[in-house]
């Protein structure tokens, strides 16, 4: 009868509940620090093998060099620059937007002016098999004649995907790609994820925009002249003197 009304006393249950909850979130807190390193190591990775597959040869390691920076609505982009004796050879941006399983993030690829290359969605996202990775993922499709022929599959390239690559070779305009006026980005049926990956595109091919812009660079994706400001008293600047060279 004591440990029976032991057990029914609130304050008993209160306390054995709240051991447990202590236990439970203790357990979990381990487990998160545990992988959290191998899952950021996985990242990195993934990342780094990313842009090598969707930029041209450089010689710099891009990841090392990555800046944040922010697309004109405010998401945040990161900037890989890829360049290649010295020059920029074209920047890859990541970016991310909800989609029907959660969060999608994504890839993107420019030339060095600011032209969409390519686009590819990262692992990890939860999208409908079969519906939404029709927009998110590039997969190897092999007929059964390869199988029976044992025609391995070209893996130097990207496969294709018609709803990412429907970004290729265009820049941001002034409004954002919908389904009504830019179609050809948008699965039918798969709404959601496409909507997520035209999200992260236009945030990371505008917050390029915006980038290249306040760095100075022309349409061609070279440096910008430096114009000399014409001083408030109209006069013009007097002209540097000529450096000489040393014999």
């Amino acid at each position: 009868m004591k440990d029976m009304r032991k057990a029914s006393n609130p304050f008993y249950l209160a306390f054995f509940l709240l051991v447990v909850c202590g236990v439970s979130t203790l357990v979990m807190a381990v487990t998160a620090v545990k992988t959290d390193a191998p899952i950021k190591i996985a990242q990195a990775r993934e990342t780094a093998e990313s842009l090598k597959m969707i930029l041209p040869p450089f010689d710099n390691d891009p990841a090392a060099e990555a800046i944040d920076i922010k697309s004109p609505d405010g998401q945040p982009v990161k900037l890989y620059t890829a360049r290649n004796g010295g020059l920029v050879v074209g920047y890859a941006a990541e970016a991310s937007a909800s989609g029907f399983g959660g969060k999608v993030a994504g890839l993107v690829s420019f030339k060095p002016d600011g032209t969409i290359d390519t686009v590819i969605v990262k692992s990890g996202h939860s999208e409908t098999p079969g519906i939404g990775t029709k927009v998110t993922d590039r997969s190897v499709k092999r007929t059964i004649s390869d199988v029976v022929k044992g025609v391995k599959p070209d893996t130097s390239k990207l496969p294709p995907n018609a709803a990412l690559d429907s970004y290729s070779g265009i820049k941001p305009g002034a409004e954002k790609w919908t389904k009504e006026k830019d179609g050809v980005h948008f699965v039918s049926g798969a709404t959601y994820s496409s909507n997520a990956v035209c999200d992260l595109v236009w945030y990371a091919a505008t917050a390029v925009r915006d980038y290249l812009a306040k760095q100075g660079q022309t349409e061609s994706g070279e440096a910008a002249p430096v114009v000399q400001e014409q001083p408030a008293d109209g006069n013009a600047p007097a002209a540097p003197a000529e450096k000489k060279e040393e014999n």
